[in-house]
């Protein structure tokens, strides 16, 4: 066990059985021959946030940023969570990008190398027109995650893999990009936004093809082919942003967890 402090477990190498949040999802046994890293943060404590969030204290890991005036608090949660909250102002919000900004990432899609992430979250939506959210992964760039004014054609960001939500939008999308190429899935009517805990889930097959879960069931409308997959370093990440002056949406992470072959 490498770089332990209270919240997180950094550089865990895995051998042999499986990830045990991703018990009942296919391909995430690891081979007895293979090993393993990865993150897991339960976010049991986030109280060493610094004022503006922009340099992370304590733990000295995870880069929270305040987009003006958002919020960044622990939760009144058995086990832990972090809520991240818009406050009643358009295009205000917060996000979370673990690793230093600009700093590089750590997971790769390689050929081989498959990667799974899971994050277990939810969202609290008081404007049902003007919501914005996102889970998965991204390059970790010192950017706004979240487009300014809500729905769109395109992430502002270049390299992501993961869910998301804009203004006016139903259901979660998914959403792959490698540089400039970039492809937004829409999830269906089964994966509503709403504010229940689901599971967000999706399973990199190298640099081939990208497996989208929502509760832990395959979303055959969720399927990410080679085009779409960033081939840099990317990091988990999450982020909600106002969509109007009356929005006070919020997204709540109880936990995330990103594996990759070594």
């Amino acid at each position: 066990m490498a770089n332990r402090q209270p919240g997180y477990i950094d550089g865990r190498r895995l051998r042999v059985g499986n990830i045990p949040t991703w018990g009942p999802v296919p391909n995430v046994l690891i081979p007895g021959t293979e090993e393993a890293y990865g993150i897991f943060e339960d976010f049991l404590s986030c109280e060493d946030l610094a004022a503006g969030g922009v340099t992370p204290t304590g733990r000295a890991t995870w880069q929270f940023r305040f987009l003006t005036a958002g919020t960044i608090d622990q939760a009144d949660e058995v086990g832990g969570a972090v809520v991240l909250a818009a406050p009643a102002a358009d295009d205000r919000g917060a996000q979370i990008i673990m690793g230093s900004l600009a700093g590089g990432g750590i997971f790769f899609p390689l050929a081989t190398k498959h990667i799974w992430f899971e994050a277990r979250a939810k969202v609290t939506i008081e404007t049902a027109s003007a919501f914005n959210h996102f889970i998965g992964l991204i390059d970790p760039v010192d950017a706004d995650i979240l487009t300014t004014g809500g729905g769109g054609g395109a992430m502002p960001n270049q390299d992501i893999i993961g869910f998301f939500v804009w203004d006016g939008q139903v259901n979660w999308a998914f959403c792959g990009d490698e540089s400039t190429t970039q492809t937004v899935l829409t999830l269906g009517a089964a994966r509503v936004v709403d504010n229940d805990y689901h599971y967000f889930g999706f399973y990199v097959n190298g640099v081939t093809s990208v497996t989208c879960y929502y509760d832990r069931e395959v979303v055959a409308a969720g399927a990410l082919t080679g085009t779409n997959i960033p081939l840099t370093g990317l990091m988990p990440a999450f982020a909600v942003k106002s969509g109007n002056a009356a929005g006070l949406d919020s997204l709540t992470i109880d936990y995330v967890m990103c594996v990759q072959l070594r």
